[in-house]
């Protein structure tokens, strides 16, 4: 937790032990605060930890029923919600919005029956092979904390990064995760730095959100020097070396203690990467399809990524609209795709 120290900075405690209110709104921006709580035993911040405990024990046994019930296709935890268990000091000092899972692909219906027979609803939205990549579900349990789940069964809607790590390679090198019962399971360090380098630019738009950076950092610092020679290997075969090094570089910046060496190696290989494309500015959404449809080999495949995009399901129609109409669908798709349009241009 030194790192965190250094980046609230000297003059950000008071001599009594409280943090100046401009560090406490810059850490609940991005998303620190209560691992500055836990570290500085804030008084300020002690009811928001221990809510964030109440939280997460209703989160724990939730998800021992989940996983339990999807014991059968070997669901893997991945992201924050697997961080939270095996690189911070305690799972609720890891804020997240939603648990995420990586399934096999071949286990989508199975994994949604098992789902909606514990409760969940699924929600509805844009549905496809090509667009999609991922189903959530949500259920509000008896004291009312709404669990939402974000199932995968490839690692990223972006297809630049869609194919970054199989759920067959994930799973091959994942641990058991004993606390969330005999079937849990979390990915190789390795494979979690991997997704988390990539999450950042490939849906964050290269964030600078210290939260991510952290993630990046506390994963970093924990490889061994075989662990980040195969992380390299990895990164160099799937052409993620620029997005690994950019993460890198950005965690080392915020929190330092990660080998700068290791950062310049992966800095030092010229070779043109689709995925580099990321790492600059936040992209916009049609430079993202532009990405998209670069990554995808064959033309009828395109066509099919455009097709899902301008015509998603009628169920998403319906929804969206409020209306069972079918004879309303032409103008529901027209109406949707001259009022987005402008949002496609934008930063």
């Amino acid at each position: 937790m030194n790192a965190l120290g250094c980046w609230l900075g000297d003059d950000a405690l008071a001599p009594d032990g409280a943090i100046a209110p401009e560090a406490l709104v810059a850490a609940r921006a991005h998303r620190i605060h209560l691992l500055l709580a836990d570290r500085f035993a804030l008084a300020e911040l002690a009811d928001e930890l221990r809510d964030a405990a109440a939280l997460d024990a209703a989160r724990e046994r939730e998800l021992h029923s989940v996983i339990a019930a999807l014991a059968d296709a070997t669901p893997v935890l991945i992201k924050g919600a697997a961080l939270a268990y095996t690189h911070y000091q305690r799972p609720e000092l890891r804020p997240r919005e939603d648990t995420d899972l990586l399934i096999s692909a071949a286990d989508k219906g199975r994994v949604a029956t098992a789902l909606e027979r514990l409760g969940y609803d699924r929600v509805t939205e844009v549905d496809g092979e090509l667009v999609t990549a991922q189903f959530h579900f949500q259920r509000r349990d008896g004291c009312g904390v709404c669990h939402a789940l974000d199932v995968h069964w490839r690692m990223s809607n972006v297809r630049t990064f869609a194919e970054a790590l199989s759920y067959d390679e994930v799973v091959a090198a994942s641990a058991p995760l004993s606390c969330l019962g005999p079937a849990a399971r979390v990915p190789s360090a390795v494979h979690s730095l991997v997704i988390a380098c990539a999450h950042r630019v490939a849906h964050h738009g290269n964030s600078g959100q210290l939260l991510w950076l952290y993630d990046i950092h506390v994963l970093a610092r924990s490889l061994t020097v075989a662990e980040r020679s195969q992380f390299t290997a990895l990164v160099t075969a799937r052409r993620l070396r620029a997005v690994a090094a950019e993460g890198l570089a950005a965690a080392a910046a915020a929190f330092g203690s990660i080998d700068t060496h290791w950062i310049a190696a992966l800095q030092a290989a010229p070779t043109e990467e689709p995925s580099a494309a990321f790492v600059g500015a936040p992209m916009r959404r049609v430079d993202v399809l532009t990405a998209d449809l670069a990554a995808t080999a064959r033309w009828r495949d395109r066509v099919r990524l455009l097709r899902e995009h301008l015509f998603p399901a009628a169920a998403f129609m319906f929804e969206r609209y409020g209306t069972r109409r079918t004879a309303a669908l032409p103008l529901l798709y027209a109406h949707r795709i001259v009022s987005g349009a402008p949002k496609w241009f934008r930063h």
